[in-house]
């Protein structure tokens, strides 16, 4: 049920904050500073500045919010980006055969996972030149 909850998005750089009428989700809103109501769409925006999302959520604490995948990952940008341990090279895939064996996969569908994660990185990493 996702039109029952809080959806918080970024549009054109703006935050977009649409839920159905509440007159308590409503004095929430208007407690951020810098909110706009915008009566034709029905939705209230905030700039996308440093610590407006953070205070969306925390003024929103303990309701269903849906936050948008592009807001998600400024919010969280460590699950992402994840960093390689020292001892973890480049084309290790040894735990990735482990998961993959684990889950019963057969062994020439496993060796097909290996070959095409192993040639996505290559070809990744010569986009990235």
């Amino acid at each position: 049920m996702i039109n029952k909850m809080i959806q918080v998005r970024k549009e054109n750089g703006f935050i977009k904050v649409t839920f159905p009428y509440n007159a308590d989700y409503v004095e929430k809103v208007k407690s951020i500073k810098r909110h706009r109501w915008h009566p034709q769409e029905k939705y209230w925006s905030f700039p996308n500045s440093d610590g407006i999302l953070e205070k969306i959520l925390e003024v929103f604490e303990g309701e269903k919010i849906h936050l948008s995948p592009a807001l998600n990952a400024e919010l969280y940008p460590s699950v992402i980006t994840r960093t390689k341990s020292p001892k973890q090279s480049q084309h290790n895939f040894e735990d990735l055969k482990r998961e993959l064996l684990s889950r019963k996969y057969g062994h020439k569908i496993v060796k097909g996972y290996l070959y095409f994660n192993s040639n996505f990185g290559i070809k990744s990493k010569l986009f990235c030149l």
